[in-house]
């Protein structure tokens, strides 16, 4: 029966968002997402500039965002 099956995975879903909770690692505050306002753009041009003479740590920076930024 679907309509079970949801009902179920929706009250899973439930038990796992307040054990989250609980242990700290959900929180109600919203997020804020820097990438979008105009210093992000700024900021993020004068990092890349700065870097442009040493390759090796812009690809370090970049690759340190990315992961960050995945988890």
């Amino acid at each position: 029966d679907l309509k079970t099956a949801l009902g179920g995975i929706r009250e899973a879903r439930g038990c796992l968002e307040l054990l989250g909770r609980l242990e700290g690692e959900l929180q109600d505050a919203p997020a804020v997402n820097v990438t979008v306002s105009p210093e992000w753009g700024i900021m993020r041009e004068i990092i890349v500039g700065a870097l442009e003479s040493y390759p090796d740590a812009k690809r370090a920076v970049a690759q340190a965002l990315l992961t960050h930024a995945g988890g």
